[in-house]
């Protein structure tokens, strides 16, 4: 008797952009054995499906953390795995990713091929570790921590929503002193604005 041929794999498709998710949805649908069983602009949206996908396929854009929504997902779907398209020097996501989880959430830049994606997709739904070499690389290549400790201390605040003046008291610190730290650091990172300088920090794994 002929062996049964294996299920699909079941990709949910998550990205805000309508015509970008209908055009990776396109692609996976050319493969016979994956099979995209939801479009979705929200990732929280994959938890609460009738049937939860083996797989989703995360693409955030903006503010949202890709981990945390990673994390998640994985939390909420017992056995789901999240495989998330990035920009090529977002290595801080590496060195936030608990060990335990390299078998179901992995990474791949947004640069990668089609086949390089495929193979990603069909590696991660197998329980192999995805990282994308090219994030390894950008790891490895990150360029010399510009900020002290104590400017870590204040950015690290300003990125939680903190304003000057409390920042100033939590530190014990003039506001003037936080002003003046905060834009030597906005100068010290090249950035344009504070919160260029949180976003710039914690891609560079700084913060």
């Amino acid at each position: 008797m002929p062996e049964a041929a294996p299920l699909p794999i079941r990709i949910a498709v998550v990205q805000d952009d309508t015509l970008y998710r209908g055009a990776l949805a396109a692609v996976l649908r050319t493969e016979p054995d994956l099979d995209v069983v939801a479009e979705l602009t929200a990732w929280r949206d994959t938890t609460t499906l009738p049937v939860p996908p083996d797989l989703t396929l995360l693409d955030l854009d903006g503010d949202e953390d890709p981990l945390r929504a990673a994390t998640a997902i994985c939390a909420a779907v017992p056995r789901a795995r999240v495989l998330i398209l990035i920009d090529a020097d977002r290595h801080d996501l590496l060195t936030r990713l608990a060990p335990e989880r390299m078998d179901r959430v992995g990474f791949v830049t947004r640069r990668a091929s089609v086949e390089h994606l495929l193979s990603a997709l069909r590696s991660l739904a197998a329980g192999n570790a995805v990282i994308d070499p090219e994030l390894v690389v950008s790891l490895l290549v990150q360029p010399e921590n510009p900020l002290t400790d104590r400017e870590r201390e204040v950015l690290a605040l300003a990125a939680q929503g903190v304003g000057t003046e409390e920042i100033a008291r939590r530190l014990a610190l003039s506001p003037a002193t936080v002003r003046n730290r905060l834009s030597r650091i906005t100068a010290k990172v090249g950035a344009r604005s504070r919160a260029d300088a949180v976003e710039r920090a914690r891609r560079a794994g700084w913060l």
